[in-house]
C-alpha cells in the first residue's frame, strides 16, 4: 500500500505555483488588510504590491516595503527558509500573515512556525488552484495559517515532548 505522505505525491508537480483560493484570503485579507504579497506572480498577486519568483523576496526587506504582508510560499523543500523568513521580518515591526501546511514532525516547524503569535488550524484539505485558476487540486498535507506579530504575541500552541522510557 502507498503511503500518501511519499515525496514523490507531497512533491509531485512541475510547478510549485499553487495559488490561493479566495475563499482562503478574501477573509484574512478583510481582518488584516494585506498590502504586500511576498510569494506572487504577475497572475496571482492578491495586492497591488508583490515581489515574484524573479524579485527573490527571501533577500527583500518585507518590513520596508509594507506593514502587512502575506505569504502562501512555494510549498516545496525551501519551505522552511520561507517560515524563517516570516518570522525575522516580523522581529522589524510589520505583520506576516503566512498559509502553509502543518508538519509539525519537522525542524522547520520546530524552530520557526512555532515563533508565530497565532497558530489557525485549516479543516479539511484547501483545494489550491493552478495558473489557469480553473484546475484545482486538494493539498496532500493539512494546512494551517501562521500570524507573525510582535503586536499579538501570545503562546497559542506551545512544542511538547514526552519523556522517553
Amino acid at each position: 500500500m502507498t503511503s500518501p505522505w511519499n515525496a514523490e505525491q507531497l512533491y509531485s508537480s512541475n510547478s510549485n505555483e499553487w495559488y490561493t483560493p479566495s475563499y482562503i484570503f478574501d477573509p484574512l485579507d478583510d481582518e488584516f488588510e494585506f498590502e504586500l504579497d511576498a510569494c506572487a506572480t504577475e497572475d496571482s498577486a492578491k495586492c497591488d504590491a508583490y515581489f515574484t519568483k524573479k524579485d527573490n523576496a527571501l533577500l527583500k526587506d518585507w518590513s520596508a516595503a509594507a506593514n502587512i504582508v502575506w505569504v502562501n510560499p512555494p510549498y516545496g523543500r525551501g519551505i522552511g527558509k520561507w517560515i524563517e523568513k516570516a518570522y525575522k521580518e516580523s522581529l522589524k515591526g510589520c505583520t506576516v500573515i503566512v498559509l502553509t501546511y502543518v508538519r509539525s514532525d519537522t525542524k522547520w516547524w520546530h524552530d520557526w512556525a512555532l515563533k508565530a503569535s497565532e497558530i489557525r488550524m485549516i479543516k479539511g484539505r484547501i483545494h489550491f488552484m493552478r495558473g489557469d485558476l480553473k484546475t484545482t487540486n486538494a493539498s496532500p498535507a493539512p494546512s494551517c495559517v501562521l500570524v507573525f506579530s510582535e503586536d499579538k504575541r501570545r503562546p497559542v500552541i506551545k512544542a511538547w515532548s514526552p519523556e522517553k522510557e
